[in-house]
């Protein structure tokens, strides 16, 4: 292979590419940038999940966290009110009202919100609790990865065959199941009976959930708003898991134990209200993917 007459052949196609093919003009209805309503929206997310994590030690009741509280949905309602007034907003609220996009951002929010929280807690049960190496707590966890990574390729399979809801609601069903289960763990659990089948149950849960949230939320809108469907369930997937995470960690660090309580059970104690918030919000989750949609009435 004549490796730099392939290179010379390709930079004179591109050549006569730019050349010949006429550019692509921005059309009226895509034109324009939603600058203020990005800016309101980054402002107001990073202020509520700095609240909520610095609350346990500057106090839930303190000046500076209400005022924190106060100014974050401030600037979300001034988020809002920009999205409504502007030509071309960041986000078409309206689009939440068409198909399943609503009950699937909500899922979203539910599922990666509840997830990494839960991993959160048990990676600090494990190490700080029962004394494990990062490597054993890695190993513990991985059959749920081998799960997600393996399905990955039936994915498409498995939703033409039984539909994306009925997966949406199988698979949050058993990360319920899996985060009430491992309420139930000790100090001395035993790995097989005790944790192994959380694990099993949450990779089964992730992977019959995720790729099928996806669906559903793209499902039945335009072509020319596909991406502005897969980009808000994608900001759902990642506020979900900032905004859980950081009341988990409010949680934990608001139930501490006394210094010098170093003992096994009381970090689990510790611990527990944020495994209890992981169950709640999945099974939240789950609610809202099982309520029937309300049919319009016209008049």
């Amino acid at each position: 292979m004549d490796v730099p007459r392939l290179g010379a052949d390709r930079r004179r196609r591109g050549f006569l590419g730019m050349k010949f093919i006429p550019k692509d003009k921005p059309s009226a209805e895509n034109s324009g940038h939603d600058l203020w309503g990005a800016v309101t929206l980054a402002l107001g997310m990073l202020g509520l999940v700095y609240t909520l994590v610095s609350a346990p030690e500057q106090g839930w009741g303190s000046v500076a966290t209400i005022a924190g509280f106060a100014v974050s949905i401030a600037v979300l309602a001034a988020f809002a009110v920009i999205e409504n007034k502007v030509k071309h907003p960041l986000i078409r609220f309206s689009i939440l009202k068409e198909g399943w996009v609503a009950r699937a951002n909500l899922s979203a929010v539910g599922l990666f919100g509840s997830y990494l929280s839960f991993q959160f807690i048990v990676t600090m049960y494990l190490q700080s609790v029962l004394g494990w190496t990062p490597l054993g707590m890695a190993l513990a966890l991985l059959p749920a990865g081998l799960l997600v990574a393996t399905s990955a390729p039936f994915a498409d399979r498995l939703i033409e065959k039984f539909g994306a809801t009925q997966l949406i609601l199988t698979g949050l069903t058993a990360l319920g199941l899996g985060y009430v289960l491992f309420l139930r763990v000790g100090t001395t659990p035993n790995y097989v009976l005790d944790i192994l089948p959380s694990v099993v149950l949450l990779g089964i849960g992730f992977a019959l959930a995720f790729p099928s949230i996806n669906v559903q939320a793209t499902a039945g809108i335009k072509d020319s708003e596909q991406g502005l469907a897969a980009g808000l369930i994608q900001t759902s997937t990642q506020v979900g898991a900032a905004l859980v995470l950081a009341v988990t960690t409010a949680l934990v660090s608001g139930h501490g134990q006394a210094a010098g309580t170093v003992s096994a059970q009381a970090m689990l104690e510790q611990y527990r209200p944020g495994l209890i918030l992981s169950a709640a919000v999945a099974i939240a989750a789950l609610l809202v993917a099982a309520a029937p949609k309300r049919r319009r009435v016209r008049t």
